[in-house]
C-alpha cells in the first residue's frame, strides 16, 4: 500500500461528495492532513473505500489563512471532542487540530508536540482503532491495529476517556464484525458501568442509534453480551 493508492482511492470515492473533495484540497494546503480510525480499517479489509458513512481527520495547521477559510466556508460545528464537525453531501467529517487532540489537552498522554503524531495512537480507546496515516509522507502508524487483528483481541489502550459508554457499544460492533473477543480489562470497564445503570441494555441501544442511525446490534444480542461477561 502505498500514498498514491490510498490517496487516489480516496478522492476517487470524494467525487461522489463534491463539497468533501473540495474540503480535502483546501484541507492539504491547510496543513500535514492524518487520517484517523474506521476509513483506514475499510480500506486494509477491502483494498477499497467502499461506504464511508465518516471520515476522521487530525490536521498540523501550517497555513492559518487555508485553515481560517475552512472554518468561515463550511457549515461547522463542534463534536464531544472539542474538533469541528462538518456535514459535506451525506458525508461526516470531523476534524481536530493535532495539537488541541483531546487526550494531548487535557495532559492524559504527555510528550513533547513533536511527539504528537506518533503518539497519536495511544489517545484511542480501542486498540483496533490505533492506526493512523500520514497522507503527505506515506506513513503508517498502525502496530496497535495490526496487534488487535493477528490476535483477535479488543483490548483498552486509553481508559480515560469522557465517551465510555459510545465506546463499549463501538467495541460490541466491531466485536461481531471481526469476530473478536473481550480481554480482561475491556470486561473489567463494561461490567464497572453496567453497574451505574438499571436499564444499561436500553441505554446501549439508545447510543447505538445515535451513533450508526440504525440497528446494528438487536437489544437481545446486547443483554446476551451484557450476561457473558
Amino acid at each position: 500500500m502505498n500514498m498514491k493508492q490510498l490517496k487516489e482511492i480516496m478522492y476517487l470515492y470524494l467525487k461522489n461528495h463534491p463539497p468533501a473533495l473540495e474540503l480535502f484540497y483546501i484541507l492539504e494546503k491547510a496543513g500535514d492532513v492524518y487520517l484517523i480510525g474506521g476509513v483506514l480499517r475499510e480500506y486494509k479489509d477491502n483494498n477499497a473505500i467502499l461506504n464511508l458513512r465518516d471520515v476522521d481527520i487530525i490536521i498540523d495547521v501550517q497555513n492559518i489563512e487555508y485553515w481560517e477559510k475552512i472554518l468561515s466556508e463550511f457549515e461547522v460545528r463542534k463534536n464531544r471532542f472539542g474538533g469541528y464537525k462538518l456535514c459535506c453531501s451525506g458525508l461526516i467529517v470531523d476534524i481536530w487540530p493535532l495539537d488541541e487532540t483531546w487526550a494531548y489537552k487535557k495532559q492524559i498522554v504527555k510528550c513533547s508536540p513533536a511527539e504528537y503524531v506518533e503518539s497519536l495512537i495511544y489517545t484511542v480507546f480501542l486498540n483496533i482503532d490505533a492506526i493512523v496515516y500520514d497522507m503527505k509522507r506515506d506513513i503508517w502508524y498502525d502496530g496497535g491495529y495490526k496487534e488487535a487483528m493477528r490476535t483477535r483481541v479488543l483490548d483498552v489502550v486509553l481508559e480515560c476517556n469522557p465517551e465510555i459508554p459510545l465506546n463499549i457499544v463501538r467495541a460490541m460492533v466491531l466485536k461481531e464484525r471481526y469476530k473478536m473477543t473481550y480481554s480482561k480489562k475491556l470486561k473489567e470497564i463494561i461490567v464497572k458501568e453496567r453497574e451505574k445503570s438499571r436499564e444499561f441494555s436500553g441505554l446501549l441501544m439508545d447510543i447505538q442509534f445515535a451513533r450508526y442511525k440504525k440497528e446494528i446490534l438487536s437489544k437481545e444480542t446486547i443483554e446476551k453480551e451484557l450476561m457473558q461477561i
